[in-house]
């Protein structure tokens, strides 16, 4: 079988799409399939680690008419028009030689224009979608996230005869996560390990913010890990401010998220998927909106208890980072009520989820 993700990375779209693409792409390629990825070559793109995770890239050329200001909406995430990345990434399938069986979407500038277009190339399309914004023309849906009206989102938005797979239940995470999941730590409430990550590219500079708050709480009595992805354009910054402070331990593109995760007793970081790898495994977490497709599930999952949302991320200073963490700190149940709650939004499927979803790519099979 022969699969074709299209997505893309870069500093402003963040490095999310990309990692749970892996994610997938890793278990359709330990069933058999060949699996290979396109992506265009946009500042901060993941296509070298794709690479090194074993994968096929193909690269589209950077637009360079892009950055001009008449971009249209959809052109700040595929950085061309819609017409144009069809045609390249068409011009790519026609070169395979073979029957793409395939062709799986993750990304917020690609609609069922796009999708239309690449029929006559590809058997099957699936998109992984968590915006609920346009139409899709696709024979598969996931939106791994958790809304207050999941059910609804996409009504009117893909044919009547796509298949989807809707909430955390189907969540696309690594195999370490599973792994850590069955010895997952348990909060006492007591913090002895913090964990700060802002996703891959943080162009906010969230990072710096925390740490510049943190900064009083720093002692021998607590370690702070810091992950950066390649792609933050920080990076050197955060290392350096790293190296300077005790007990704060700096990490770059790392491999054992699960296993940091798993260590720590409480997070801060941002909306997006990583809040349902931190739910996965029961962590805490404080928790800034740093996009818009951010907003309504990070509301969603706060209002169940499960993080605490300080909001968009232009409002939250350090001080309102102080003030959460020094509350935190004080009510250790907070910090047990809130793994409680975590760990309750993604529920305990395990990966039956995501094995489910592989059954239907290799098999055309719906439960």
């Amino acid at each position: 079988m022969s699969i074709v993700i299209r997505a893309d990375a870069s500093q402003s779209i963040g490095s999310g799409h990309i990692m749970r693409c892996l994610t997938l792409a890793a278990r359709l390629m330990g069933q058999g399939a060949e699996v290979s990825f396109i992506c265009r070559d946009l500042p901060g793109n993941l296509s070298e680690y794709i690479r090194s995770q074993g994968f096929e890239v193909h690269i589209l050329p950077r637009d360079e008419a892009c950055d001009l200001p008449w971009k249209r909406p959809g052109q700040t995430w595929l950085e061309t028009t819609w017409k144009s990345d069809a045609e390249q990434t068409m011009g790519v399938l026609k070169k395979y030689g073979r029957t793409i069986d395939w062709l799986i979407v993750d990304h917020y500038g690609i609609d069922h224009h796009w999708q239309s277009r690449l029929r006559g190339v590809v058997c099957q399309i699936m998109v992984i979608d968590d915006l609920a914004n346009r139409h899709h023309d696709c024979d598969v849906l996931l939106d791994q996230n958790y809304y207050h009206n999941a059910a609804d989102r996409y009504h009117g938005l893909i044919p009547k005869d796509c298949s989807l797979f809707l909430g955390p239940q189907y969540l696309l995470l690594r195999e370490e996560f599973y792994r850590a999941r069955k010895d997952m730590k348990i909060r006492t409430g007591e913090v002895s390990n913090i964990l700060v990550f802002y996703g891959g590219s943080d162009t906010t500079n969230e990072t710096e913010k925390c740490l510049t708050g943190l900064s009083d709480y720093i002692s021998s009595k607590l370690e702070i890990n810091v992950v950066t992805g390649q792609s933050n354009p920080n990076k050197e910054r955060i290392m350096h401010i790293c190296s300077s402070m005790p007990n704060l331990y700096y990490h770059c593109q790392v491999s054992n998220m699960a296993e940091l995760m798993n260590k720590a007793d409480l997070a801060f970081g941002a909306g997006g998927s990583t809040t349902w790898e931190r739910c996965f495994l029961g962590l805490p977490s404080i928790v800034t909106v740093t996009a818009e497709n951010q907003v309504e599930t990070t509301q969603a999952v706060s209002d169940l208890g499960a993080i605490w949302n300080l909001g968009w991320y232009e409002e939250v200073s350090t001080a309102s980072i102080v003030k959460v963490a020094e509350r935190l700190l004080m009510e250790p149940s907070k910090i047990v009520d809130m793994q409680k709650r975590a760990l309750d939004v993604v529920g305990v499927r395990g990966s039956s989820g995501i094995e489910q979803l592989v059954e239907v790519i290799f098999l055309g099979r719906v439960d």
